[in-house]
């Protein structure tokens, strides 16, 4: 068996050395050069900007309902158009300079913000950079979103070489084993019971439709993004 590379002593995504042998292959087979690469670390860099920009939205929100104001009275007052304010409460990317004359119009503090926490950044962002790469290894399948949940049921599924054993032996009790440890690993990580059935059929197609976007993921983005 190959050596494992473990992701939990530093929480990072990863894949045990046969996935890496594989996907190093796929890509060569591909012909997928530095421009995919570059749109990878692209959107894995914008998912925490965006997951931001959604609860600064949230915030701001609440805020003009405490204070009572309308999105134009807070415009009038900072000097923007209406539109800006719609926009940032969407969940629109805000400037630095009009943050801050937000906060001193309701005279809040810069702790007052409510940035996620580390690990839902790193997440958003994983989330982020995965359908581009999906979309680009399978351009004829169609497009779809990863959810938390089957992001972390990848996270766990590839976390150790088990699962790639037991399909490669076709040995059905090491793989109902290995949907278990998943399992388990999921309701960890999201700190309640998953949603879907994550046994050995589901965690398969999981497989077939994104565990070449994740091994190509987890290869090239920041080795500092620790999710777990």
């Amino acid at each position: 068996m190959a050596p494992v590379t473990p992701p939990t002593s530093a929480g990072r995504p990863a894949a045990d050395e046969v996935y890496d042998r594989f996907i190093r292959e796929h890509l060569q087979a591909a012909r997928l050069g530095p421009g995919f690469v570059k749109g990878v670390v692209k959107r894995f860099r914008s998912g925490p900007t965006l997951l931001c920009s959604k609860a600064i939205g949230q915030w701001l929100n609440r805020r003009l309902r405490q204070a009572g104001w309308t999105q134009q009275d807070l415009a009038g007052r900072i000097g923007v158009d209406r539109s800006a304010v719609a926009y940032w409460i969407r969940g629109g990317s805000i400037t630095l300079d009009n943050l801050s004359a937000v906060l001193l119009e309701f005279e809040a503090q810069w702790a007052e913000l409510p940035i996620p926490a580390r690990q839902e950044l790193a997440v958003a962002a994983y989330l982020a950079a995965l359908p581009y790469a999906r979309e680009h290894l399978a351009p004829k399948t169609p497009a779809k979103v990863l959810d938390r949940e089957a992001f972390w049921a990848l996270y766990h599924l590839f976390a150790e070489p088990h699962w790639e054993r037991a399909v490669r032996e076709q040995d059905p009790e090491l793989l109902h084993r290995e949907a278990a440890r998943v399992r388990a690993g999921v309701k960890m990580s999201l700190g309640t019971e998953p949603a879907g059935a994550l046994d050995v059929s589901a965690l398969r197609q999981l497989v077939r439709e994104w565990g070449a976007a994740w091994l190509v993921c987890v290869g090239q983005l920041p080795t500092r993004w620790a999710v777990q």
